[in-house]
C-alpha cells in the first residue's frame, strides 16, 4: 500500500493519517508513504515510481492530491482508494459515502472501473473548464485560507465584474460564454452540482456550455445551479462525447479545481481507466 499525503495541519489530515497508521499496524500492512512537495511534475513522477507493483495506493487530500494521484497512476495495475481531506472534496462527493464508509473502503476487496478526461496532457478525474470557472479557481488560488463558503462567495463576487470568453462551441463557431465545463464527475466548488447528470462510468465526458452574457442571466444560471436546475435553461447546451477540441487562444484551463495551462486545448475520455475502492 502507498498512501499519499497533502502535508497539512487541518484536523481531517492528521486524523486519517493516525487512523491509517493503527490499521496498518494491526492488520501488518506493509505501507509505504509520500507526501506532496506542491511541484507538479516532480511529485507525479515519485508517486508513479512509489505506485510500481502496490495493490492499493491511499489519497489523503482533496481534489487537487486526487489530481496529482491519478496523473501518476494512470496505466498501473493498482487501485486508488480515498479518505478525502480537502476543501471541496467534489468528486468523492458523488459517491454519498460517510468518513466511516470511505475508511472502511480502503481494506475492502470491491472496486469499480471509473473514467478519467486527459485536457492536452494532464488527466483529471472530476471536470475541466474555461471561462468562468477557472477565474474563480484563480482567485480562489490566491487566498491564504479557504472553506467551503470560499467558492460560493468567490462566485458572486466575480460574477459582477466577469466579462463573456468566445469559445468555439459545439455548433462549430466562437460564441460568447460564461463558461464551459467538461465533466466526468458531478460536483465542483465545493458542492455546486453543475453536471448533476454526469457519470464517470459512462465511457463520455458531459460538455455544458452556459451562453450567460449578461449580470442577469449570470446570476439566474448561479441561483439555478445551487438546485440543480440550470440545465432546462435555454441558455444553458449540454452534449456528451469522448472527444472535444477548444480552439480560443490563451484562455486558462482549470482542472479538478487546479490551473494547469491555456487553450486551445483537446479533451478526451479514457473509460474504466482506473479502479477505485468501493463498498
Amino acid at each position: 500500500m502507498l498512501v499519499v499525503v497533502k502535508p497539512s495541519t487541518a484536523v481531517s489530515t492528521q486524523r486519517h493519517v493516525d487512523w491509517v497508521k493503527k490499521q496498518i499496524q494491526c492488520k501488518k500492512v506493509t505501507c509505504d508513504w509520500f507526501f506532496t512537495t506542491g511541484n507538479f511534475i516532480n511529485d507525479v513522477k515519485s508517486i508513479r515510481q512509489l505506485s510500481q507493483g502496490q495493490d492499493v495506493v491511499v489519497v489523503i487530500g482533496g481534489d487537487g492530491t486526487l489530481h496529482l494521484v491519478i496523473n501518476g497512476i494512470v496505466g498501473l495495475t493498482c487501485r486508488l482508494a480515498l479518505l478525502p481531506a480537502g476543501t471541496g472534496n467534489d468528486f468523492a462527493r458523488q459517491f454519498g459515502y460517510s468518513l466511516s464508509q470511505w475508511r472502511r473502503s480502503i481494506f475492502s476487496t470491491k472496486y469499480s472501473a471509473i473514467d478519467v478526461g486527459k485536457v492536452n496532457s494532464r488527466y483529471f478525474v472530476n471536470m475541466m473548464g474555461v471561462g468562468f470557472s477557472a477565474k474563480v479557481v484563480r482567485s480562489i488560488k490566491s487566498q491564504s485560507k479557504r472553506n467551503k463558503l470560499s467558492y460560493v462567495w468567490a462566485g458572486l463576487l466575480n460574477l459582477v465584474s466577469y466579462q463573456s470568453v468566445k469559445v468555439a462551441s459545439s455548433l462549430g463557431h466562437p460564441t460568447p460564454m460564461m463558461m464551459m465545463l467538461i465533466a466526468n464527475g458531478r460536483y465542483f466548488a465545493a458542492g455546486l452540482p453543475c453536471a448533476p447528470s454526469a457519470d464517470a462510468q459512462s465511457g463520455t465526458l458531459t460538455c455544458l456550455e452556459f451562453h450567460a452574457d449578461s449580470l442577469i442571466t449570470r446570476l439566474m444560471t448561479f441561483l439555478l445551479m445551487l438546485f440543480a436546475q440550470h440545465e432546462r435553461l435555454s441558455i444553458v447546451h449540454k452534449t456528451e462525447s469522448q472527444q472535444f477540441s477548444i480552439d480560443a487562444v490563451g484562455l486558462d484551463i482549470e482542472a479538478d479545481g487546479e490551473i494547469i495551462g491555456e487553450t486551445p486545448a483537446h479533451v478526451s475520455c479514457f473509460p474504466k481507466a482506473i479502479e477505485i475502492c468501493i463498498l
